[in-house]
C-alpha cells in the first residue's frame, strides 16, 4: 500500500492495486493531449435502416454515450461500418454529437464525412458487401459528468441500409459486425 501525500492532505491512496483520488481532493487536471478514456460499442446484430434525402438516420446500433472526465475534451470518434447498399454511390455517413453534426460542411443531405466502400460497382449489388473506416476528431464544451451521444448517421438517397449483412443473406452469404469507438483527449 502506497498513498500520496501533499503537505497533510492525502491526494492519491493506493491499496491491492487499485488507486484511490479522496472526494476531497481537488479537480484532475490531466495534460492536454492526454488520452483520458477510451470506450467502444461492439455491434453483433443484423439490423436495416431506411435512408431519406431530406434528413439523417440513425444507423442501426451505432451509438453510444460517454461521460466525459474532463472539461472542453476534444473526443476522437471512429467508426468501422460492414454491410450493403444497392447504391453506395448515393450514401453518406456523418457523426452526430448530441443530433448535431460534426465537421462536415452544412447544406443538403448529401454531404458528408465519408461513405461506403463499395467492393464491386455492377451487376451484384444485392451481394456484395461495403465497408467503411474513418475517423474524426470533435471539439466539445464537456462537462465532467454530462453524458454526450454520439452516433453514426447516413443519408442520401431514399434505399436500404444493411449493417453488418447482405441484403440477400442466406447461410452461404458475408456476416459482419461493426464497432464504434471514442477516445476522449484533455483539451
Amino acid at each position: 500500500m502506497a498513498d500520496l501525500i501533499l503537505g497533510s492532505t492525502t491526494a492519491i491512496t493506493e491499496s491491492g492495486g487499485t488507486v484511490t483520488f479522496p472526494t476531497a481532493s481537488s479537480t484532475i487536471k490531466y495534460p492536454t493531449g492526454m488520452p483520458i478514456q477510451i470506450v467502444n460499442q461492439l455491434v453483433t446484430a443484423q439490423a436495416n435502416v431506411a435512408t431519406s434525402a431530406s434528413g439523417d438516420v440513425v444507423v442501426s446500433g451505432m451509438t453510444m454515450d460517454i461521460t466525459p472526465k474532463g472539461t472542453a475534451s476534444k473526443f476522437l470518434v471512429t467508426v468501422r461500418w460492414s454491410g450493403e447498399v444497392n447504391n453506395a454511390w448515393d450514401i453518406v455517413f456523418n457523426i452526430q454529437m448530441d443530433g448535431i453534426r460534426c465537421n462536415e460542411a452544412t447544406g443538403d443531405y448529401h454531404t458528408g464525412l465519408t461513405s461506403p466502400w463499395s467492393g464491386y460497382g455492377a451487376g451484384d449489388t444485392s451481394t456484395t458487401p461495403e465497408n467503411t473506416f474513418f475517423s474524426t476528431m470533435v471539439s466539445s464544451s464537456s462537462v465532467i459528468g454530462t453524458d454526450i451521444t454520439f452516433r453514426l448517421v447516413a443519408s442520401g438517397t431514399a434505399q436500404t441500409l444493411y449493417t453488418n449483412s447482405v441484403k440477400d443473406l442466406d447461410a452461404a452469404q458475408e456476416e459482419f459486425t461493426s464497432e464504434l469507438i471514442i477516445t476522449e483527449i484533455a483539451g
